[in-house]
């Protein structure tokens, strides 16, 4: 009996349990890029819905110029979230996909009290949490390279040079450096 067969036979709570076996047993023991992977989604559903919060929320003078670039936020945040998720498939993953999920991996923090934030600590929020999606983003790329999944780990360099891109462009509108601030760039430099 062929696996995709037997997988059929077996019925839906059953295929979930295994899901869920198998990945509490890679969380728990030798966590992999799939198992980052989890986490990165978990992170695009914390932004999914911060990002909009921001879209929604931000006044001031720069509401006309952050209500856009919000939106333009949340809206590639969504196309990663797709890319990423599909590629985890297409490789024979299994990726999160609940909300109790994606609550359980994000590694991002939301809360209601954000949309009262200055303009500018919304961006410095979203920096912060770019920052901390890059740090699980390379550790995935590393693990993808050990594992030999080249798909994922150029799926996860180019969602990187994304990151990189955003954490540049918001630190330019609060007039930073687009490396200033941040921690992983000071350790390198010790």
């Amino acid at each position: 009996m062929t696996k995709n067969k037997a997988s059929q036979e077996r019925t839906p709570q059953e295929r979930l349990q295994e899901e869920q076996e198998h990945k509490e047993h890679v969380h728990n023991t030798k966590i992999n890029a799939a198992a980052i992977s989890d986490h990165l989604l978990g992170n695009m559903h914390t932004l999914h819905v911060k990002l909009h919060q921001y879209h929604w929320y931000v006044n001031g003078a720069n509401f006309f110029t952050l209500h856009e670039k919000f939106e333009e936020l949340y809206n590639q945040n969504e196309e990663w979230f797709d890319k990423l998720a599909e590629r985890l498939i297409t490789s024979g993953h299994k990726p999160a996909s609940t909300t109790a999920e994606f609550e359980e991996y994000s590694m991002l923090s939301e809360d209601a009290i954000n949309k009262y934030a200055q303009a500018e600590d919304m961006v410095e929020n979203i920096i912060e949490d770019f920052r901390r999606t890059r740090e699980l983003t390379i550790r995935a790329i590393r693990l993808a390279q050990d594992e030999g999944d080249d798909a994922l780990e150029d799926t996860l360099i180019a969602f990187k040079n994304d990151l990189d891109k955003n954490i540049w462009m918001l630190q330019a509108f609060i007039g930073k450096e687009a490396l200033e601030d941040d921690d992983a760039f000071d350790e390198d430099e010790d």
